[in-house]
């Protein structure tokens, strides 16, 4: 072989190496992806695809699903009714942002009278209620309400933090009118964060502690060390005295940085 024949070769090989060194740079992030909580597999320390381990989403069998501990129907005027479910989730940092759900209203005889679709958060280690107002029932009197999430309930990580915070509600007064009920309380943020846009609701039980009727107001927002008024009201009488005022705050933890 002579030497120009073996210096075309050598040349030849060089660029060969050349693109090869090249291609296994451009494909070698590509083959051989970290490991990460996006990448639809059960890698790292993973202890499910996609979850569990460093990820931020729970494994569905590492959390328990939220009970429903009670759900009713409560006469607002005419066939209009507020619903109400009141949930437990006994997950100490486990919490969905979307959780969408279905409540079914029957009437005295068990027929179906409307459904009411929704969807809210569920906040970590804690028990809500869940509220829509003004539901239509026509002519039928509601008699039996159900409540049930619809849907994959995502669990992602989310300490309570919320729970812990000096955010309290004071000064509770019922009015005295008892034909056109009133409600009044003082909520105040003592904590040194600003809380975004929320819901307050209230609800409130006979000497029984059978919860006789519900409402709910909201709040544009509370900065720190700052106190607001809540006022609710009904336009009928109720069917049993109030004996005890619950005012629950319900503030979603996915709109907080804290």
């Amino acid at each position: 072989m002579s030497w120009g024949l073996r210096r075309q070769l050598l040349y030849l090989l060089g660029v060969m190496l050349f693109v090869a060194v090249v291609l296994f740079a451009l494909s070698y992030p590509v083959l051989h992806q970290a490991p990460s909580c996006m990448d639809n597999k059960q890698n790292g320390d993973e202890q499910g695809i996609d979850c569990g381990g460093s990820c931020q989403r729970y494994c569905s069998f590492q959390v328990s699903a939220p009970v429903v501990l009670w759900s009713r129907a409560f006469h607002v005027v005419g066939g209009d009714y507020n619903l109400l479910a009141y949930v437990e989730n006994s997950n100490k940092s486990g919490a969905v942002e979307n959780a969408t759900y279905e409540f079914r209203v029957y009437d005295t005889n068990g027929q179906l009278i409307g459904v009411r679709d929704g969807e809210s958060f569920v906040p970590p280690n804690q028990r809500f209620p869940i509220f829509e107002s003004r539901f239509d029932s026509g002519t039928a009197t509601p008699a039996n309400t159900t409540f049930a999430f619809t849907g994959n309930l995502i669990w992602m990580k989310k300490a309570p933090t919320i729970q812990t915070l000096p955010i309290n509600v004071t000064k509770v007064t019922l009015g005295s009118d008892s034909t056109s009920p009133s409600l009044t309380a003082q909520i105040s943020n003592n904590s040194i964060y600003d809380l975004p846009q929320f819901d307050v609701i209230a609800i409130l039980y006979d000497k029984d502690s059978n919860a006789i009727n519900v409402s709910k107001t909201h709040l544009a927002g509370l900065v720190s060390n700052a106190s607001a008024p809540l006022s609710f009201t009904w336009p009928l009488a109720f069917s049993a005295t109030p004996i005890k005022e619950d005012v629950l705050p319900q503030i979603n933890p996915f709109l907080t940085n804290f």
